[in-house]
C-alpha cells in the first residue's frame, strides 16, 4: 500500500499505530502563535499552551518511529528559544527558505521557516548517498503566491512542495514509511509519492483531508497500489 489517510484527532489516531512501525515523521503542526485558520484561531496560542498541546503528539510519534528514524518538524521562528526545551538537545535547525517573502511592518523580516530535525537513537535511517545533505533549501514560494488556481490554496498556509520533497528525498529512506500527524493539504504525502516513499497522514479538518486526497491521488505513479 502506498498511502493511508485518516480524518480525526491525531493523538487518538497515533495511539492505534504499533510501536516501531514508521521510518520517519515529517510534519507541519499548527504554529502556536495565535494563527487564524479559516475563521478560528488556533487553540494553543502561547508557548506554554503550545508545548502542552504538541509534546504529547511528538512523544507518541517517537514511540511509533523505528530506531534511527528521522524527524522533521516545521516550527514558527517566534518560538525558537523553546525548541531545545521541547525537542531535546540533539536537534538541528534546517532553514526552509523562500524566494518570495511577504514583508511586514517590522525592522527585520523572516525569510525562512525553521524545521527542527533529529534522528532517533540508532543507526540513522537515511540514504547512503543523499544528493544533498546541507541544512537549507530555497523554495519557489513565488509560484504558490502567484497561481491562485492551485488546489492547495484551499489551505491558508500550504508548505512549498519543492522543499518538502527535498527534505523527504535527502533525509529519509527510499521505500520507507513516512508519518505526518498534521497532514493539512497533503504536501508531505505528495512528496512521498514523488520520491518513492509510503505515507500515513492524519488531519482533523475534513475539508483539508479532501484537498490532500485529491493532491496525493494525482501524484501516485500509474503502477502504484493505493490503500
Amino acid at each position: 500500500m502506498n498511502y493511508t489517510l485518516h480524518h480525526g484527532d491525531c493523538l487518538d489516531f497515533l495511539k492505534t499505530l504499533p510501536s516501531g512501525s514508521v521510518d520517519a515523521v515529517v510534519t507541519d503542526p499548527p504554529y502556536g502563535i495565535g494563527f487564524v485558520y479559516g475563521e478560528e484561531r488556533e487553540i494553543a496560542s502561547d508557548p506554554q499552551a503550545y508545548g502542552a498541546f504538541l509534546l504529547p503528539v511528538i512523544n507518541e510519534c517517537r514511540r511509533i518511529a523505528k530506531p534511527g528514524a528521522f524527524f522533521g518538524v516545521w516550527q514558527a521562528a517566534l518560538n525558537a528559544r523553546h525548541f531545545w526545551t521541547w525537542f531535546g538537545d540533539d536537534i538541528h535547525i534546517y532553514a526552509s527558505a523562500k524566494n518570495f517573502v511577504q514583508l511586514r511592518k517590522t525592522p527585520i523580516n523572516y525569510g525562512y521557516d525553521p524545521v527542527v530535525m533529529w534522528y532517533q537513537p540508532g543507526s540513522p535511517r537515511r540514504p547512503e548517498k543523499p544528493r544533498r545533505s546541507i541544512d537549507f533549501h530555497v523554495a519557489n514560494t513565488a509560484a504558490i503566491v502567484s497561481d491562485t488556481t492551485r488546489i492547495e490554496k484551499g489551505h491558508p498556509c500550504p508548505r512549498p512542495l519543492d522543499t518538502v520533497a527535498e527534505v523527504v528525498a535527502n533525509f529519509t529512506l527510499e521505500g520507507g514509511t513516512i508519518l505526518d500527524p498534521f497532514m493539512g493539504s497533503g504536501t508531505t504525502g505528495v512528496a512521498c509519492m514523488q520520491t518513492g516513499r509510503k505515507f500515513i497522514g492524519c488531519e482533523i479538518d475534513a475539508g483539508y483531508v479532501e484537498i490532500a486526497r485529491k493532491r496525493i491521488e494525482a501524484a501516485v505513479p500509474l503502477t502504484a497500489e493505493v490503500a
